[in-house]
């Protein structure tokens, strides 16, 4: 903070008194002119303290965010998130054995169908296979899935299986048909969904036109959707089975699993998601990025 204290100053007339004689016999009472006389300097005015000393309201660091409940020990939920620009940094709590990929594996078979059809450059896609893909990504749609996955050439798995593992994924394999059963664990989502914000899946411009497209409609809109997520993918089966989402909120690529917990709701395609504990993670999960954010 500056401080700025003006001070008031005034300059001296000419100095000594001016005396004018009436006659020889009578001195006159001198009379003294106004610039004669030297004035009183103006007191510099004190600071106050508000000005001389900063308050301890505007000096004080804000404290960070209080770190929220988190899902440590929990086998059946669990949350990940690494920052855009450290995407190596994934945090995990939480824990969900069976993690089969369900709808979420459409971006993937999407992102496939981009590299061996239209190198990577999505102006050579047909508009009817863009209409198949926003049907899928957005309604989750499995008819238009299936429709692009017959076009990808070659066998789809090792096309998916080379998606993932030029982003550095060793683990996960596609196979060649049900993706939607392939294990795809939280981690990985998270690394995916970061290499697709950094347009690293298949090439920037097949990053940038899978992250515009992966708009869910507003019947799919729980869980990352109620926390302001815009780009996301959800997957769901039956109310025994796993729900999740992969995402990006707030400069984080998150992904959320819960093993069925809580009532199920069903959705457009006759499937169901538990929709009221995915609403319940996306908040945990927006308070544990504020937290993180506040400690940057």
């Amino acid at each position: 903070m500056v401080l700025a204290v003006s001070t008031g100053c005034g300059s001296a007339g000419p100095a000594g008194p001016s005396i004018t004689a009436a006659s020889p016999a009578v001195t006159a009472t001198p009379s003294v002119s106004r610039s004669s006389v030297t004035p009183r300097a103006t007191p510099t005015p004190q600071a106050t303290r508000e000005t001389r000393e900063p308050s301890a309201a505007s000096s004080a660091k804000p404290k960070p965010a209080a770190k929220p409940p988190g899902l440590k020990g929990d086998r059946r939920n669990a949350l990940a998130f690494a920052p855009l620009d450290d995407p190596s940094e994934v945090t995990i709590e939480g824990r969900v054995d069976r993690s089969p990929a369900w709808s979420t594996s459409k971006v993937l078979v999407v992102a496939a169908f981009l590299k061996t059809r239209a190198n990577g450059d999505p102006s050579r896609v047909s508009r009817a296979n863009r209409s198949l893909i926003k049907a899928a990504l957005t309604r989750s749609d499995a008819d238009a899935v299936l429709a692009i996955r017959r076009q990808i050439r070659g066998r789809p798995g090792p096309a998916m299986t080379s998606v993932l593992r030029k982003i550095g994924d060793k683990t996960t394999v596609a196979p060649d048909n049900s993706q939607g059963l392939m294990a795809w664990s939280v981690r990985e989502q998270v690394r995916f969904m970061a290499a697709l914000a950094n347009g690293k899946v298949v090439s920037k411009a097949a990053s940038a036109y899978l992250i515009s497209t992966m708009h869910p409609i507003n019947a799919h809109a729980w869980g990352l959707g109620t926390i302001g997520a815009k780009t996301y993918k959800g997957g769901w089966l039956r109310r025994n089975t796993v729900t999740r989402q992969m995402g990006i909120v707030d400069g984080y690529a998150v992904a959320i699993i819960t093993d069925g917990v809580g009532p199920a709701v069903r959705q457009t395609d006759g499937d169901s998601a538990h929709v009221q504990q995915m609403n319940k993670l996306a908040k945990l999960l927006q308070r544990r990025l504020a937290y993180e954010r506040s400690r940057r």
